[in-house]
């Protein structure tokens, strides 16, 4: 690849979720607690969480990344009934260190060169 610089470019953006991160990390990750149920939870999670930003966004009520994130957790708990002490916490901490997909390379080093 040529490592030349990109005259003209103001912004890079790229569809982080779904994409580079995987959303389901931190409920896999917390499926020894969660067991059978960690697969459920996650995907009601992130279509709760996408609906609660379409419909934010529709009725002019916006809310940050954060806030929605953990609503639509919320709302999966309590419908999935897992009710149980921490694991609210514990979920959200995970989202904050998302796993990325396997075929996303890994870079320790930012100044290197791009493969």
């Amino acid at each position: 690849m040529d490592n030349q610089p990109l005259d003209g470019i103001a912004a890079c953006v790229f569809d982080a979720y779904g994409t580079l991160f995987d959303f389901n990390s931190a409920a896999r990750t917390a499926s020894d607690e969660l067991g059978d149920d960690w697969q459920r939870l996650s995907e009601l999670w992130r279509q709760k969480q996408l609906q609660y930003t379409w419909l934010r966004g529709l009725a002019g009520r916006h809310a940050d990344f954060w806030q929605v994130t953990g609503d639509a957790l919320d709302f999966a708990l309590a419908t999935l009934k897992l009710d149980r002490p921490g694991l609210r916490t514990r979920l959200m901490d995970l989202y904050l260190h998302l796993q990325t997909y396997p075929e996303v390379p890994r870079r320790c080093d930012s100044s290197a060169p791009a493969d």
